[in-house]
């Protein structure tokens, strides 16, 4: 775990760690079927920030890709297989980042804020559509702005 996640329990950091797989079952089975599409599309980003990130956000990704789809799958199995029922417990879980968010510096936690609602729209915008385009559905969309978690803002004042 990098330092700047030293504020926070090894728990908590796994609470941020699962967020991304959830978030790939949550927007990506809004519609009951998960299409290889889009779960390879949310390996693939996961694949990237390890690389193209910000520098203090890399190690969540880093940390995740060596497990994200032994996990993915690991969450699947076992969350409902409603998806009514399957987003009720996956916004659940994920609120619980409330609690996590203050702990870490506010630009880390706007961060993870940010990038886990860019990720939840990559994921949606991956199947589907003409291009790529126009591809969110109405299930998708309920959920794609992550309504369950409070916004986490910063402005850095060097700007």
């Amino acid at each position: 775990m990098s330092n700047v996640f030293r504020s926070i329990k090894d728990s908590e950091y796994q609470q941020i760690l699962d967020a991304v797989p959830l978030i790939a079952i949550l927007i990506g089975a809004a519609d009951d079927h998960f299409d290889p599409v889009e779960k390879e599309w949310a390996k693939k980003i996961v694949h990237i920030r390890t690389f193209a990130h910000d520098i203090d956000l890399k190690p969540i990704y880093q940390d995740l890709e060596p497990e994200f789809e032994k996990r993915l799958n690991a969450l699947w199995k076992e969350l409902p297989k409603t998806s009514a029922e399957r987003n009720k417990n996956i916004s659940s879980r994920l609120s619980g980042l409330n609690v996590i968010f203050p702990k870490l510096h506010p630009r880390i936690a706007s961060g993870i804020y940010e990038g886990l609602l860019d990720y939840a729209e990559q994921i949606a915008k991956a199947s589907g559509g003409f291009m790529r385009m126009l591809s969110v559905s109405q299930e998708e969309n309920e959920w794609i702005g992550l309504p369950m978690l409070d916004p986490v803002f910063f402005e850095d004042e060097e700007e």
